[in-house]
């Protein structure tokens, strides 16, 4: 599995990671009661998904990233920035190997579904023009 592409039949390590985080940030700021909550959902919906027979479906790491975020005094209005931020790399790469590096005649799921409309400058790269240069 490539950068980014990260399904797990069990619980997703890096969530657990971030669970562990989730609490710790909540026990040094004092109070919030976010870790808790974000628990209680998870547990609910894993009862549910355990009653539909859907037991491999386990919270990955955007779950916890969150409450996370919230107490690391990231404005929500830019929870969705940062989110897409970390995964561009990921992204990035999914593109150029499913388009232009021999990729698997059926690749695995990539996400965002999306179509790279930019121009490509072949398998050597751009040229680079420092910002105070471009238009």
């Amino acid at each position: 599995m490539g950068m980014g592409h990260a399904v797990y039949k069990t619980t997703d390590p890096r969530a657990a990671f971030l669970k562990d985080m989730c609490f710790r940030l909540e026990k040094r700021l004092g109070g919030e009661a976010w870790c808790r909550l974000s628990t209680a959902i998870e547990e609910s919906a894993l009862a549910e998904f355990a009653k539909r027979g859907k037991t491999t479906i386990k919270p990955n790491v955007d779950f916890y990233s969150a409450p996370v975020y919230h107490m690391m005094g990231i404005p929500h209005d830019l929870m969705t920035a940062v989110f897409a931020v970390s995964r561009i790399a990921g992204w990035t790469s999914h593109i150029i190997e499913e388009k232009f590096g021999d990729a698997q005649e059926k690749p695995a799921l990539y996400r965002p579904s999306s179509e790279y409309v930019g121009q490509y400058c072949g398998k050597i790269g751009c040229a680079y023009t420092p910002i105070e240069q471009r238009l």
